[in-house]
């Protein structure tokens, strides 16, 4: 009879686990995360010696590609996101969410306007801007991540990377739609 009982639970749990994994990788929670992350890793490769050891790195939202002064909660995430693994790589990421002499919209998110880079990057030592677009299609999102040299305006890494359109995109999307 216990015996029974601990196969029983076992089972239970092993499903319940189960169940759980497949509720997080349905939403494709791991599936976003792990694109930005392997995003900002590529951008760091690409860009190799042009962005020197702990180089200081301002960030903005990612912006919808049909509108450069709108973003999403997606466009937000997915910058902060890359901003995680710029900052684990070693790089210096200055917060602009933080700052007050920056345009913020708390709807929007920050926008760095391509006349305002170099005062905002010479304010904060800046070398590097991490910026992006979106654009929303039937099955995927599909993003555009950028390194741009501040002194100059030369794009020194992009990358390009599409995520499914699941259930959390569509969330984290809805402010646009």
């Amino acid at each position: 009879m216990k015996r029974t009982f601990l196969a029983s639970l076992l089972i239970s749990t092993a499903l319940l686990g189960t169940g759980c994994m497949n509720s997080a990788y349905d939403t494709g929670m791991d599936e976003i995360i792990s694109t930005n992350r392997a995003a900002a890793n590529n951008l760091i490769r690409m860009a190799g010696d042009e962005i020197a050891p702990g180089a200081n790195i301002i960030a903005a939202s990612f912006a919808s590609i049909d509108d450069l002064t709108q973003s999403s909660s997606f466009g937000r995430v997915a910058s902060q996101q890359l901003v995680s693994q710029l900052t684990a790589a070693g790089f210096s990421v200055k917060e602009m969410l933080l700052r007050n002499n920056v345009y913020i919209s708390q709807e929007e998110g920050e926008f760095l306007l391509s006349r305002a880079v170099s005062d905002i990057s010479s304010q904060h030592d800046a070398q590097v801007v991490l910026v992006g677009t979106y654009a929303v299609g039937d099955s995927n999102v599909f993003v555009s991540a950028k390194l741009i040299r501040t002194t100059d305006s030369v794009i020194v890494a992009s990358h390009d990377y599409g995520i499914p359109y699941t259930r959390d995109m569509r969330t984290l999307l809805r402010d646009w739609e």
